[in-house]
Order: C-alpha cells, then sequence, then structure tokens
C-alpha cells in the first residue's frame, strides 16, 4: 500500500481548468464573429480580455511552482502544459488582431468557417482532457483518446487550410485580399498545431504518470 506522506497541491489543476476554459471561451468568440461578421472590434477586446485573465493564470502557475512541496507532475510538465494553453490563447486572440488590423472586411469563404469550427471543436475536446487530469489513473484512457480526437483536427485543420488557401489563389483577382488572408489562414492553422501540441504535451503526462 502506498501512503501520501505530504497532500499534492491540487491547485494547479485548477489553473489548468481556468485556462482550458478559457480556450473554450475564446474559440467561441471566434466562431460567433465569423457567424456574424461584423463589430470586429468589440470581438477583439472581449478576446484581449479573455487573453489578459489567461497571462494572469500563467504568472501565478509560474510564481508558485517553486514554492509548492509536492506538485501532482514534475514541475516541467506543469510549466510545459501552462504555456501550452496559453499559447493557443494568444494564438486565438491574434487571429482576431489581424482580422482587425488588416481590415479583412467579409469573407464567404466556407473553408475558413470550417477552420474555425474545427479550432472550437479541439478547444473543447482540450478541455474534457484537462478536467480529467486529477484522475489521470482511472481516467487515462479517456485522456488519451481525447488527445488522438484532438490530433486529428488538427489533421482536418491541415486540409481545410490547403483547400482553403487554393481557392483563395483560384477565386481572387485582389493581390492586398490575398495576402491579408493568407495570413489569417496561417494563423488559423497555427493555432491548431497548438492545440496539437497541448495534446501531445497531455499525451505524454498521460503516460508518464499512469
Amino acid at each position: 500500500m502506498l501512503f501520501r506522506l505530504k497532500p499534492r497541491e491540487e491547485k494547479f489543476f485548477a489553473y489548468f481548468n481556468n485556462l482550458a476554459f478559457a480556450l473554450c471561451d475564446a474559440s467561441k468568440i471566434l466562431k460567433n464573429y465569423f457567424e456574424k461578421q461584423e463589430m470586429a472590434n468589440d470581438y477583439l477586446q472581449q478576446l484581449i480580455t479573455i487573453e489578459e485573465q489567461g497571462d494572469a493564470v500563467l504568472r501565478t502557475v509560474m510564481s508558485q511552482i517553486n514554492s509548492s512541496f509536492i506538485t501532482p507532475f514534475d514541475r516541467e510538465d506543469i510549466l510545459r502544459l501552462a504555456r501550452g494553453l496559453n499559447s493557443v490563447l494568444d494564438h486565438i486572440s491574434g487571429t482576431m488582431e489581424k482580422i482587425v488590423i488588416y481590415k479583412a472586411g467579409k469573407t464567404e469563404d466556407i473553408h475558413i468557417i470550417k477552420l474555425v469550427n474545427v479550432l472550437e471543436l479541439a478547444c473543447n475536446e482540450i478541455r474534457e482532457a484537462v478536467f480529467k487530469l486529477p484522475h489521470i489513473r482511472t481516467k487515462n484512457d479517456e485522456i488519451i483518446r481525447s488527445c488522438d480526437v484532438i490530433r486529428d483536427f488538427e489533421h482536418e485543420g491541415d486540409y481545410l487550410y490547403r483547400a482553403g488557401i487554393a481557392l483563395l489563389f483560384e477565386n481572387t483577382t485582389d493581390v492586398i485580399a490575398i495576402i491579408k488572408w493568407k495570413e489569417i489562414y496561417e494563423h488559423l492553422e497555427t493555432t491548431l498545431d497548438y492545440c496539437e501540441n497541448v495534446s501531445n504535451l497531455i499525451k505524454g503526462i498521460a503516460v508518464k504518470y499512469v
């Protein structure tokens, strides 16, 4: 029988949850913008607020990691996961920032709208995996399954990115518009790459601490 001599610092799970829920809120806001495609500055301000909250959580993790005697995972794993989650959040906000800065206007491109939908699904799956981390031994298979789903979403995002870019060059004659939307496409695709990075970090933790 194993005895826990000192309690683990369970607060880190709460920090992970805060960041994961922030991802879901941010991806939903971005999706809502693309459904209406108006008042871009208002949506950006909402995302900036969430991004700042995420940055505050990351700072808290970094300040408390060294003062915690017993952590649920290795300190390096905690920091990598917190930073990974926050990077996704930063990139979601960054997508909206590019739309505003470039004055990109409206688009009817179904691929970019689908790409945003896939991003929201990936963020929701990240939340599911993170929520189960406190029960890493009993829910290990479920966590790993969520990580595989996130990877599949990233692959779907790659397809939508390639198809959307091809259509953009085929149907758009305005060179400036091509440059703007190509940048936005690339930023969204990179955001999904960061989602896959988070899934790899979570899977690594799940395998390590099973």
